[in-house]
């Protein structure tokens, strides 16, 4: 997974959400599934930066409820708004992204989709296809719902942000039947890709957040397959998230990029990549001149 040299499994000063540079005191963010796992690692990282405006979704209430009264005790000075609703259904995201734009007073400035759904780590002849599909209602049509409520309530110039996998880019694996889940993160950050031509004036970035092991999605991969990941540290991409969110990371416009290459050769590179097809998805090899 070397794309830079140092390869980081846990949080690191760089990506600090205490710099003054990534700060986000005036900004407001949204997570979509922000209860648990990743989303909630990542709120916290975000009210560590500075933000005061909080808007987190998720599909079990009593979770979500129960996450924003831990975010609230720790931060009594913010505002965190919930809205239980499922990524796949759009009216009651739409909902949720309008009371937000409502309560804070103005278009948001970051959205981060941490929604996922991980099918049964089955081959594909032997598998369930209702379950084997659910990975496609939440993370491609999921990508496309929170891509248009971005559309209809991010401010110019917001961040919108997909999490992927790197399993969509890497050739199948048939110890490890995971076409359910990586086909359907391969066509949502496709999704995204598109979403981020179609609005030039938005920033869309899909990050692969690593193998986080502490979360439901990724205590279940472990189990299912039966092999030993080392894992990477939840902080890891929540603090990666925020600088994403940052104008440092200006460049990633448009890119497929993963939580544990360091920020500062991506930044060294930083012409290189905004200026040329890589991280993006493609067919390698091809286009040719024979």
């Amino acid at each position: 997974m070397n794309y830079t040299k140092t390869q980081h499994t846990k949080p690191y000063g760089a990506i600090s959400p205490s710099l003054p540079h990534l700060s986000t005191a005036s900004k407001s963010i949204f997570i979509v599934g922000g209860s648990a796992g990743i989303g909630k690692a990542t709120a916290l990282a975000f009210l560590e930066s500075g933000s005061r405006r909080l808007a987190l979704t998720g599909r079990r209430e009593a979770v979500l409820s129960a996450t924003a009264a831990e975010l609230q005790a720790k931060y009594p000075d913010a505002t965190v708004l919930t809205s239980a609703a499922d990524v796949a259904d759009e009216a009651g995201v739409h909902a949720a992204f309008a009371r937000a734009k409502a309560e804070f007073g103005g278009a948001l400035d970051v959205v981060v989709n941490a929604a996922g759904a991980q099918p049964p780590l089955r081959a594909l002849a032997s598998t369930g296809l209702d379950a084997w599909w659910a990975g496609f209602e939440t993370n491609v049509r999921g990508a496309a719902v929170v891509a248009r409520a971005a559309a209809a309530y991010a401010a110019a110039g917001a961040v919108v942000v997909y999490l992927g996998t790197a399993g969509a880019v890497f050739p199948a694996d048939g110890a490890l039947p995971m076409s359910g889940y990586a086909a359907s993160k391969l066509a949502g950050v496709k999704v995204m890709e598109y979403f981020g031509a179609e609005n030039p004036g938005l920033r869309v970035v899909s990050v692969h957040p690593g193998v986080v092991t502490e979360t439901e999605g990724g205590r279940k991969m472990v189990e299912e397959s039966g092999l030993e990941w080392p894992g990477d540290d939840i902080n890891l991409p929540a603090h990666f998230l925020v600088w994403v969110a940052s104008e440092e990371a200006g460049f990633l416009k448009n890119k497929f990029v993963f939580a544990g290459w360091d920020v500062d050769e991506l930044k060294a590179r930083k012409d290189e990549i905004a200026q040329s097809p890589e991280l993006i998805l493609g067919l390698n090899g091809f286009p040719r001149s024979v």
